[in-house]
Formats: structure tokens, sequence, C-alpha cells
């Protein structure tokens, strides 16, 4: 008999499909928070994000399935077993995630915050000349699910569309030009509008420090949608730095959650959500969760191979 913790947004009808996979199979469904060190050690399989601490010294561990697309605590530790295939939900959010940076975006360049303001005071007030998505050349750093998706939304809008990945190839259809990471600075010069959807890795954290933004072009649009800790926490604090943009969006700061009062909040230009993109807020992105959790809970059964496989050195999907 099989043991997996179950501990994901599942309906009771999703559940039961699981539970009929195999007649040798244990499904034991619990609240993630409820997850345990010593519930873990009775399971050969888990399904959710627990503290990647509890996986250490779980060598009948065979399979982790993540109900996040990011994977960025679990990449570099040194006690997980050699043996554990860990899986990602790598694309299940790119639609929820992209419909979120299509309205930000438009939010931004119509300057809807400042209507609302106006609204709040009673002002009928015209805030002046705003601005047009049309023609704009869009850099989108990180071509994955959500950058691609979010690259299909703007192609509507009559942009151009250019990506940023770490390694070179074919030109995604998406876009229209296609760079690896060497070519960013000069990049960010060119972009009307940047978008980051880049993972937490070695190679990526901090590295749109105060220099690397200090390259994009003024008066241009940026907004992360990928992780916090690819900008430090106080580089838009640098004046400098928050005014050469017409529009700042961060759906992801480095320190979560962002402290009461932080500063962050009111930098002018700034627009902060609290990560909100990527949740459980899109009934969508929860059965695209659960189809991707029903395939690899299927191969680990011996039907099939898995998809969406972490590489646990690069935080990338192999």
């Amino acid at each position: 008999m099989k043991r997996v913790i179950i501990a994901g947004p599942f309906r009771e009808d999703e559940k039961k499909i699981f539970c009929d996979l195999s007649s040798e199979l244990e499904c034991v469904f619990v609240d993630q928070q409820a997850v345990t060190t010593q519930m873990l050690s009775t399971a050969q399989a888990l399904i959710g994000n627990v503290a990647s601490s509890m996986l250490a010294n779980q060598p009948q561990l065979e399979w982790v399935q993540l109900v996040s697309s990011g994977a960025d605590k679990y990449v570099g530790v040194d006690y997980l077993s050699q043996n554990l295939i860990m899986t990602t939900s790598t694309g299940a959010y790119g639609v929820g995630i992209a419909e979120y940076m299509v309205s930000m975006l438009l939010a931004m360049m119509k300057k809807i915050p400042g209507y609302l303001e106006n609204q709040k005071k009673g002002l009928w007030m015209d805030n002046g000349m705003v601005t047009t998505p049309y023609s704009k050349r869009v850099l989108i750093v990180g071509t994955g699910d959500i950058g691609l998706e979010f690259a299909k939304r703007m192609r509507a809008f009559g942009c151009k569309l250019v990506g940023i990945r770490r390694r070179g190839g074919v030109c995604p259809e998406e876009l229209d030009e296609i760079y690896t990471i060497d070519c960013l600075k000069e990049q960010l010069a060119l972009a009307d509008v940047v978008a980051v959807c880049l993972p937490g890795t070695k190679s990526t954290f901090h590295l749109f420090d105060e220099e690397m933004l200090s390259s994009c072009k003024e008066g241009s649009y940026f907004m992360n949608v990928g992780r916090g800790n690819v900008i430090p926490l106080d580089a838009f604090l640098n004046d400098n730095i928050a005014n050469r943009f017409a529009g700042i969006w961060l759906d992801v700061c480095e320190i979560e959650p962002l402290p009461e009062q932080h500063p962050l909040f009111y930098v002018p230009n700034l627009l902060i959500t609290p990560h909100i993109t990527g949740g459980f807020h899109l009934d969508l992105t929860m059965e695209k969760i659960f189809q991707i959790s029903l395939h690899n809970m299927k191969a680990w059964l011996g039907e099939g191979n898995y998809i969406h496989v972490l590489d646990l050195d690069t935080g990338y999907c192999k």
C-alpha cells in the first residue's frame, strides 16, 4: 500500500478521482498548515507545499508535487534525498497572472489610480494626457508560461514583443525577437515596457539592482510578477531610480508580507499588490493544478512520465 499526503486546493469530486486511481493507494487529505514532519514520515508522496526543512531526513519520500510554479525555497538545499522527484505546477498560473499584467499596465497607462483618488476626494478632474500600448516595445524578461501568456495578450494591442531567456534558440511564435540574458542591459534601454517573470534562483537574485534599473529607458513602465528577490527591497526608494519610470507595479517584494507603513507603499508612481496574481483566486488555475497533479500521480504509480520536473540545482523545470 502506498500513502500520499494531499494538501492542495482540491474539490471533493477531485479528491475522489485521486482515491480511485488504485486500490493500493491510500490518500490522506489535510490542510497544508496541518502537515507535520511525523505525518510525512509515513508517506511516500506529497501533494502540497511545506517548509523545505520538513523534507529533510525523509528517504522514503519518492515524489513531491508542488501546488506552486515557483520553487525557490527548495533549490540548492543539500538535505533533500537524491532520489526525490519534485514536480511543480508550472503552466497553471500563466493565464491568471497575464490577465493581471495587462490590467495593471493599462491602469498605469490610462492613469486609473489617479482617477480613483479623485473620486475618493469628490473631485471631477481631468488628469491629462495618457499613453497606449500600441506600437510600444515590450520586453518580457523570462519567457516561460507566464511570459508567453502575457505576450499572447499584448499581441492584440499591436506591440513589438521581445523576450529575454537563459539560452538561445528559435524565437517562440508569441514573440518578435528573442535574446539571451547577456543582452539584458541593451534591451532595457530600448523597451517601453519591462515585464519581469523570473523565478527566484541564484542567478536571478538581485539581478535588477540599481545599476540594472538605471539601464531602463526613461519614461518606461516596469512590472515584476516573478520573485521579489530579483529586485533589492529598497531599490525603488532611490528617487533617481523610481522617477525614471512612468509607472511601476510590484506584485512581489523581497520581504513578504511587506511591513505596514513601509516606505515602498508611498512611492508616488509605484503600485503594490500583495502577491495575489499567482494565488488560488481563479477557478481555471485550480483546475490546472488538479490536472497537473493527477497526471504526475499517475506517473508516480507507473503510468506515463512526469511533467514539470524541477531541477533542484537551477530552480528551472527540466
